[in-house]
């Protein structure tokens, strides 16, 4: 056989040995797709890519710009201060306001067939790429976004998770559920126990309040989203279902974030998880909601390779620790003492238990699970030992008192037997102690022993007039009310989370999340400064108390000192009460029935669960429909025949207390400016979208307001907030 004729015979064998490793390349890719319930789909590997960037190259104080669709076109990285520095916030959002101006600008010159005039207009050209149209540009114009850099913040959440990934695994392994999505937490919180959001969402796992009561126990003194393991439970199940009702983990994990229901819509609209990426939009479903599979799926990539991207880490190591149940009320200061424990250790070990407690102005829960150290004590056997006086029959009491004319720190003291130091702590206030007329005051308690029923006790104020604006509303009829709150359960049936959040560290783009149950209150007079009259110079100081032991002397500042405090440093949100008490209570059919107004963040499940019966009570009390909306300073009737109206208040009291507190925990208000209502804006989307800050904190700024009806050129006061070192 000659050589020509050889080749000849074997092109065709070539051909069929190249056709079948092409099959078996592709029978092993869809083997792996198979086996992987987490899929690269082709259309994602641009975004993947973008976050795994992020999560890896670029720091903090580094702003990536970019297009918010397209993430493969990426114009610029841009300098940032970190964090950290005071005043950061402000310096970078002018940054990057700068820097999207600048780049719009460029795109909005190409729009207009101008030619390139130096080599940052051609790199966007080159980004853009040879073919793009007039239109094209403008599209890319209105579409700049920018990113914040997570590298440091990655790397230290993959060191925390040390501490929890592997038991979080055999958690998921114990669901029946994929082990990886053990890394979930990475794009959530950094693995960050403490994280908390502008919007309530807290712990690893970034549960919303209403969505963290269906699985875990959420209250003033017990917030178990807190806790790394018991919230890992809590996601699992949540996940487990998300897949149940959606049948594929792309969707599922999406729907952690954008909700359950959104992500049946967005099924039924466009069938696969990729037709949903390419072309789903929908009000809610915005950039955070589509791209948070892709940045599981990054996150994911760079915790499991983590040497490829960081070297070797100092992973902290597992907890290690021992649980026992309390079968009473306890003091933890005086708890941690007779265990010869440090307080530090059992808060360190206790992530869920919530400042009251650690301070002593609220008990560890009777049945609560504490976690102790691992070591050669018996802990059971000490509990068993310890004083009989250590443990309580029921939770201690709550104490709230209404700031009337004339009042001051000192006299409401001294009026209930606690010292000046405990009521200033308790209540935030600053270091002139200075409260406000209606300001609520919460009354520390002496440690004492509780017997009874377990009733919480409210102070009993004089019951308070109805806010102005009720009338202001009915004399405008043509104007509905802003309805933002829904009347129905705060425990739906199925579960349901939050919908979209914003992606870590995000400048500034909107924040697009599902309307939670929220309404807000009618507005009342703006706080007045109870105070004597002092020199022009002098901060509003509270008089000096009577003698009396249980009292301490307040400390007054010097005027140069009171004067930058106070032209510096914003009020606080405290300081701004709120109506939580009844306006009345009525006898109804042999029953009482107290009459309050909706205030910013409740719900008909809220008032529900405080009074100790169904939301349908409350409906057919108020003539509600089911689905029916309850509104801006909108009067409702509450039954009372289950519980005191003492214990309703104070439980209200109470859920307040804890949105201030953990926001203030998190946060830092730099300063107050002002905005000036357009034509077209309402609360909602201001709150939301514009300010990105909570209702109740805006609310708490602008006392006085109408939120019913805002009018433009109508001035509102906007905190400046920042996340706290």
């Amino acid at each position: 056989m000659n050589r020509e004729t050889a080749l000849t015979k074997t092109k065709p064998i070539l051909g069929i040995t190249a056709g079948l490793i092409a099959i078996c390349l592709v029978a092993a890719v869809s083997a792996r797709a198979q086996s992987d319930p987490f899929p690269l789909y082709p259309v994602l590997e641009a975004n993947v890519a973008f976050w795994t960037d992020i999560y890896t190259r670029y720091a903090s104080d580094q702003g990536v710009l970019h297009d918010k669709t397209d993430l493969s076109i990426v114009y610029a990285v841009i300098d940032l201060e970190h964090p950290d520095v005071p005043g950061s916030g402000r310096n970078n959002r002018h940054r990057t306001r700068e820097a999207k101006k600048r780049y719009r600008a460029i795109l909005r010159k190409l729009a207009l067939r101008e030619p390139p005039a130096n080599d940052e207009e051609q790199q966007v050209v080159d980004l853009i790429g040879p073919d793009a149209t007039p239109s094209d540009y403008y599209h890319y114009s209105r579409n700049i976004r920018c990113q914040v850099g997570q590298r440091n913040l990655f790397r230290a959440g993959l060191i925390r998770s040390g501490a929890y990934i592997e038991e979080i695994k055999e958690i998921f392994r114990t669901y029946d559920l994929p082990e990886d999505l053990a890394y979930l937490p990475h794009v959530e919180s950094s693995f960050n126990h403490k994280a908390y959001s502008k919007f309530g969402a807290a712990g690893i796992w970034q549960f919303t309040r209403p969505t963290g009561k269906q699985y875990l126990r959420v209250g003033y003194s017990v917030d178990e989203r807190r806790d790394p393991i018991l919230s890992s439970h809590a996601a699992a199940r949540l996940l487990k279902y998300n897949y149940k009702r959606l049948q594929d983990w792309p969707m599922a994990i999406t729907a952690y974030n954008h909700g359950i229901n959104g992500m049946l819509r967005a099924k039924r609209a466009r069938g696969s998880y990729e037709a949903i990426f390419e072309s789903y939009r929908s009000r809610l479903f915005q950039f955070a909601s589509r791209n948070f599979y892709s940045e599981f799926l990054a996150a994911r990539e760079v915790a499991k390779n983590y040497r490829l991207y960081f070297g070797e880490l100092p992973f902290e190591p597992p907890l290690d620790h021992q649980r026992v149940t309390l079968a009473g009320y306890a003091l933890l200061p005086e708890l941690a003492r007779q265990m010869e424990i440090e307080l530090e250790t059992v808060c360190r070990l206790n992530p869920a238990l919530r400042k009251p407690v650690i301070t002593g102005q609220k008990y560890i829960p009777r049945g609560y699970r504490l976690n102790l150290p691992a070591d050669e004590r018996d802990w059971e056997a000490l509990l068993a030992e310890l004083s009989e006086d250590l443990f309580k029959d029921a939770q201690k009491r709550s104490r709230y008192y209404k700031v009337r004319r004339g009042d001051t720190a000192s006299e409401v003291a001294r009026r209930h037997g606690v010292r000046l130091s405990d009521l200033v702590a308790a209540n935030n206030l600053d270091v002139s102690a200075t409260i406000h007329v209606d300001q609520t005051l919460t009354i520390p308690l002496p440690d004492e022993p509780v017997k009874g029923s377990g009733s919480l006790v409210a102070v009993e104020v004089p019951p308070p007039k109805a806010a102005p604006v009720a009338a202001a509303v009915a004399a405008a009829p043509e104007k509905p009310p802003v309805v933002i709150a829904r009347t129905e359960d705060a425990l739906p049936s199925a579960p349901e989370p939050t919908a979209e959040r914003k992606p870590p560290a995000e400048l500034p783009a909107k924040i697009q999340m599902q309307a939670p149950a929220e309404a807000v209150i009618a507005a009342t007079e703006s706080p007045q400064p109870v105070r004597k009259r002092q020199a022009d110079d002098q901060p509003p100081v509270a008089s000096p108390p009577a003698e009396s032991p249980a009292v301490e002397p307040e400390v007054k500042m010097d005027g140069w000192m009171a004067r930058y405090q106070r032209e510096r440093m914003p009020p606080s949100p405290t300081v701004v009460g709120v109506n939580l008490f009844f306006e009345d209570v009525l006898e109804r059919r042999g029953s009482r029935v107290g009459i309050l107004r909706v205030e910013v963040e409740e719900t008909l499940g809220h008032y529900a669960e405080w009074a100790g019966v169904k939301t349908q009570d409350i409906r057919s009390l108020n003539g509600l429909p089911y689905g029916g909306l309850i509104h801006l300073g909108q009067s409702l009737k509450i039954p009372l025949h289950r519980v005191a109206r003492e214990d309703f208040e104070t439980r209200r009291h109470e859920f307040h207390q804890e949105l201030v507190e953990d926001f203030l925990a998190s946060y830092r208000i730099e300063e107050v400016q002002s905005y000036t209502i357009k034509r077209g804006d309402n609360i909602w989307t201001l709150s939301r979208e514009q300010f990105e800050l909570p209702l109740w904190l805006i609310r708490r700024y602008n006392l006085g307001v109408d939120f019913n009806s805002l009018m433009p050129a109508q001035e509102l006061r906007v905190p400046i907030v920042e996340k706290s070192a």
